[in-house]
């Protein structure tokens, strides 16, 4: 057996157990709205909230267990979250009542 089929051998579990990379998921809030309305992520996943509207957003999510408060966005700006946990919770806008986007985390 060669040196080079020795290599690919002891490489192969290696990669086999490498994680996959982090999803980086866009939700705009304009018209109302979040967009899109559902998100299916896992953890580790980042989701950026960008206000594409003329009118301040927030992000909140009342969600027990995974309760937050980003704050305001003005329009134009952008608000982070990286999913720390499994679970599925609600994201609310508290200026909007009625915006909503359901987040499931697996």
């Amino acid at each position: 057996m060669s040196f080079d089929r020795i290599a690919i051998i002891v490489c192969l579990p290696l990669l086999a157990s490498t994680p996959a990379s982090a999803a980086d998921i866009t939700v705009t809030m304009a018209g109302g709205a979040y967009q899109p309305a559902k998100i299916s992520a896992a953890v580790g996943d980042t989701i950026r909230f960008r206000n594409d509207d003329d009118a301040d957003h927030n992000v909140f999510v009342p969600t027990v267990g995974h309760a937050l408060d980003l704050g305001k966005q003005e329009p134009g700006q952008e608000a982070v979250l990286t999913l720390g946990k499994s679970g599925t919770f609600d994201v609310e806008c508290v200026f909007h009542p009625g915006m909503l986007t359901i987040v499931e985390v697996k």
